[in-house]
Formats: C-alpha cells, sequence, structure tokens
C-alpha cells in the first residue's frame, strides 16, 4: 500500500468537505442558474425553491435548511442570470428600529423551509412583486398567487359593530385557510389583533376588544380549524365587536389583518391532499364611511 504524506492528507481532506449540493459556497462569478444568494456564501438555483406566493412574499423551499431557524447577519439578493433584481438584509426578530427596505426576521417565523420578505418601511413600487421578478417566477413555474381579502361592511346597531369581509384564492393551487366559523372568534383572534379603526386625524376610534384563546398546547395546530378554499373561490366572513360607545358619523381608516399560520406547520404538513395550508397573513385597509 502506497505511503500518503501528511500534506496529501490534508488535500484528500478538504477535497472530500466538498460537495456538489444546490445550498454550497459561491465563486465570484454568480452561476446565471443562481435565484437567491444569502451573503457571499449561500446560493439557491430554481430547482431548489418549490414556491413563492406572491400575497405574503414567502420562498418556499423543496429541502429544510436548517440554517433559516439560526440568526443570520447577512444580505440577500435575488438575481436574474447573475443581475441582482433586489436586495434586502437579515434582521433580529425582534428589533427597537423600524428598518427601510426589503428585510427578513431571523430566526424567522416559517420554520427551515420557508423565508419571508417583509417591508416596514421603504420606496414604492415594492421590488418583492415587480415585473421582472413576476416574470422570472413565471418562466419557472414558481409564482402562486396566494390570497386576497376585500372589507364588505361595517354597520353599528347599538352597543354592537359588525364588520364583513371576504377572502379570494387567486391561486392555481386549493388552500386551506383558519376558519373563524370553526375556530370561534376568540381562537380566531390569537392569530390576529382583528379590526381596528382612525379617524382623519389618525386617532384610534376602535380596536378589537376580543379576548383571544391560546391554543393547547400554544405551538399547535389542528386540521378542523382549517377550510379548503378552491382556487378561485371565495369566503365571507363576519365578525361581531362590542362596543361600549357610541362612533360619530364620519370617514375612518379601517385596518385589519387576515391571519395564517406559521411555524405550526412543518414541510411534511404543509400539502394536505391537493390542498396547501396557506401560511402569513395579508392585511386589509381601507376608507370607510359609517352613515
Amino acid at each position: 500500500m502506497r505511503n500518503i504524506s501528511r500534506g496529501g492528507i490534508l488535500i484528500i481532506a478538504a477535497f472530500s468537505l466538498v460537495t456538489i449540493h444546490s445550498c454550497e459556497k459561491i465563486s465570484d462569478k454568480t452561476n446565471p442558474d443562481v435565484f437567491f444568494e444569502i451573503g457571499r456564501g449561500i446560493e439557491f438555483r430554481f430547482n431548489d425553491i418549490e414556491l413563492y406566493d406572491s400575497s405574503t412574499h414567502i420562498l418556499y423551499f423543496r429541502q429544510e435548511h436548517d440554517v433559516f431557524t439560526e440568526y443570520l447577519g447577512d444580505s440577500f439578493t435575488f438575481l436574474d442570470k447573475g443581475d441582482t433584481l433586489y436586495t434586502g438584509t437579515f434582521c433580529p426578530a425582534y428589533l427597537s428600529y423600524i428598518p427601510r427596505g426589503p428585510i427578513i426576521l431571523t430566526p424567522g417565523m416559517y420554520g427551515n423551509h420557508a423565508l419571508r420578505i417583509e417591508i416596514w418601511m421603504g420606496d414604492k413600487p415594492d421590488p418583492r412583486n415587480s415585473q421582472g421578478i413576476i416574470e422570472l417566477l413565471q418562466e419557472h413555474d414558481l409564482l402562486h398567487s396566494g390570497l386576497s381579502g376585500s372589507v364588505d361592511f361595517v354597520s353599528i346597531n347599538g352597543t354592537e359593530l359588525s364588520f364583513g369581509f371576504t377572502i379570494t384564492n387567486h391561486d392555481v393551487t386549493d388552500l386551506l385557510i383558519i376558519d373563524m366559523n370553526k375556530t370561534g372568534p376568540e381562537l380566531f383572534h390569537y392569530f390576529t389583533n382583528g379590526l381596528s379603526m382612525r379617524d382623519p386625524d389618525h386617532n384610534e376610534v376602535f380596536t378589537s376588544n376580543i379576548v383571544h384563546k391560546k391554543p393547547e398546547p400554544w405551538n399547535s395546530w389542528k386540521a378542523e380549524w382549517l377550510s379548503v378554499l378552491k382556487s378561485g373561490d371565495s369566503a365571507s366572513f363576519t365578525i361581531n365587536y362590542a362596543i361600549d360607545k357610541s362612533i360619530d358619523p364620519g370617514d375612518y381608516k379601517l385596518l385589519f389583518e387576515f391571519p395564517g399560520l406559521a411555524y405550526q406547520v412543518s414541510k411534511n404538513q404543509l400539502f394536505q391532499g391537493k390542498g396547501r395550508i396557506w401560511l402569513g397573513d395579508i392585511t386589509l385597509r381601507e376608507k370607510i364611511t359609517i352613515p
């Protein structure tokens, strides 16, 4: 058996650590197939991505990546054949300031298989759904349009405020959504802050007063909370809130967050039959008039 020098052993050992993998260290020249890059060291190609939900700006990956559950202090970049589409930064999950531009909170709220790109403050237009990135996602059959919401009515009857809204599935996939008629309003409001209203001077005139009910255990979910919303279909809901003082007639700004699940859902639970559990949330903002 031929003897191998110490230097040779080190070279072989170093070489054995290098593997051809979809998530890998990159060279100075970006591979034209790379779509998403973290810092200057981790890259993902199109075939590493399962889908992108444009309603929540969540990027789903085909495989689990434990690095998503760690603190990342890097930047991230979306690329098209080596050209930058847009960049952003990873930020701590608990911030004492409002960051500008696209961010990903770290550790993330979506386990080790999905990342959500958020913008808390930034210039328009929003780069996350720009024409260039949407066309690129369509080209690779990765674009999913998710949900939208619309306000149906706000009415006041004595000491009760009724809020009606409709959720529509624009996705090509059937989606499983949290159904308030199944959870009841208390559990539903564990996942959302509910309705709030402000007057034209930005004074708060109403905020949800439903006491939420925590799941047991807190990080769990149950199939009976969810309903299937088929592709192209809509579902309407009404929430009744108690009010302890009258709301004057006039114009108001309404804010409501329709919630989905997040960290509760693991990679192998995401798809239930032919449907996908919708993760994230969408915010309804609208100007309304109380007669």
